[in-house]
């Protein structure tokens, strides 16, 4: 009998730590303190801080671009090089203070031609601008009721610039160019009634912009010679460097970079020029 009683009292207590063990389970885990966190996130930080710093030659999978480009072209085999995309990934180490990197570059060699629209009403303006370049299609109300009317062309063009007297009249083919990131704006700097000293300050520019922990840009295509990747890339150091003159709060830490194309993998590469 008293045998019976300590079986049924040593399978209750295991049916109530069975229970008990399940509630923990479902329990919401415990919360950080807020301090113990921020010490986390600070030594997170500090640590990318480090890798970033490193030299670049002493990563595992570092290389000099044209060894680099030679494997990077080699998994690229069959398929055709001016379809092809050569890309440089930057990481950064930014604070919440920190002010984004943006900024354009030049490319002595660039990847697609640069054909630009520009909106302007002056027929002497017109003039200016059309002797430029070949590459430059100047109009302005003609030029504006031919997009409207879904007779344009866009393929080929990568800029779009307006002069402020017509501005006003491209709220009516904003659908059309918006979509296609050619809608000009003052904020974005593509409209000025200096509107050609403008283009010719950014004919031919890639503009841009990183986020929190990266940025990334195309620098080629497999067609391209080694000596003309080395020159794109000595081209981006300088515009990307440049953009955080000296006093800069909080700067940002450009760190390390890959050189990548969409099959090939990622390689180190030294950056600053």
């Amino acid at each position: 009998m008293l045998a019976r009683h300590f079986a049924i009292a040593r399978t209750e207590l295991a049916i109530n730590r069975s229970f008990s063990i399940g509630l923990r389970c479902f329990a919401a885990p415990a919360k950080k303190d807020k301090r113990e966190e921020a010490r986390e996130s600070s030594r997170r930080l500090m640590k990318r801080r480090i890798e970033n710093k490193a030299p670049p030659n002493k990563h595992p999978l570092y290389m000099d671009v044209p060894t680099a480009m030679r494997y990077l072209r080699a998994a690229e085999v069959g398929k055709a090089p001016e379809k092809t995309t050569v890309s440089a990934h930057i990481s950064l180490v930014s604070t919440k203070s920190s002010a984004p990197l943006q900024g354009k570059i030049f490319f002595p060699k660039q990847l697609k031609d640069t054909h630009a629209l520009v909106f302007v009403n002056d027929p002497a303006k017109q003039e200016e601008l059309r002797s430029l370049s070949s590459n430059i299609t100047v109009g302005g109300s003609d030029l504006i009721a031919q997009v409207q009317e879904g007779d344009f062309d866009f393929s080929k063009y990568n800029q779009c610039y307006a002069h402020p007297d017509i501005v006003s009249q491209l709220k009516s083919v904003a659908r059309i160019l918006g979509p296609r990131k050619m809608m000009p704006s003052e904020k974005k700097g593509t409209v000025s009634s200096n509107i050609r000293e403008l283009v010719m300050e950014n004919f031919g520019a890639y503009y841009f912009k990183g986020n929190k922990d990266s940025i990334a840009f195309p620098v080629g295509r497999c067609d391209f010679s080694d000596e003309e990747i080395i020159k794109n890339l000595k081209a981006a150091s300088e515009a990307i460097y440049s953009c955080q003159p000296a006093g800069t709060k909080d700067p940002v830490l450009i760190g390390r970079c890959h050189l990548s194309t969409t099959l090939g993998p990622s390689i180190v590469i030294a950056f600053r020029s």
